[in-house]
């Protein structure tokens, strides 16, 4: 069963790196210009786990920790990025012919280091040592 700890009930729009191609479902879109669009206004809005892996004991969550709240915000250091990062990954079978792991990843590193997480090259290095685990699984 997913853990899902952040849900968002507006559109999150991010402007990526990953130019030239484009692709649209329900719950995501990605222009030409590289501007990425997750659609928290769908259904009851878009969910994920935050950084992966984790799973649930109880009432306690145990995995890869989040990051303290940004100040500028307000929301965990790692949020945004785990939010671009998990839904490339999430849609990687659809995606993964035209956007490579390695740029998705990329755009991970570059959040959490706008977003002035002190250990953003350390989760980059996790994602790319173990990332391929989950790419293009769903």
């Amino acid at each position: 069963m997913a853990v899902y700890i952040y849900c968002i009930k507006s559109d999150y729009r991010y402007q990526s790196s990953i130019t030239g191609r484009s692709f649209e479902n329900e719950w995501m879109k990605l222009e030409k210009d590289g501007a990425v669009t997750i659609k928290g206004t769908h259904y009851k809005g878009y969910s994920w786990d935050g950084c992966s892996p984790k799973f649930k004991i109880g009432d306690i969550y145990v995995g890869t920790w989040e990051a303290v709240l940004c100040t500028g915000t307000g929301f965990s250091k790692t949020y945004y990025a785990s939010l671009v990062h998990d839904v490339f990954y999430q849609f990687s079978k659809k995606v993964s012919s035209f956007v490579k792991r390695k740029e998705v990843d990329k755009e991970f590193y570059a959040i959490l280091k706008r977003d002035g997480f002190r250990f953003a090259k350390l989760y980059y290095t996790a994602v790319r040592l173990f990332g391929w685990i989950f790419w293009n699984k769903r």
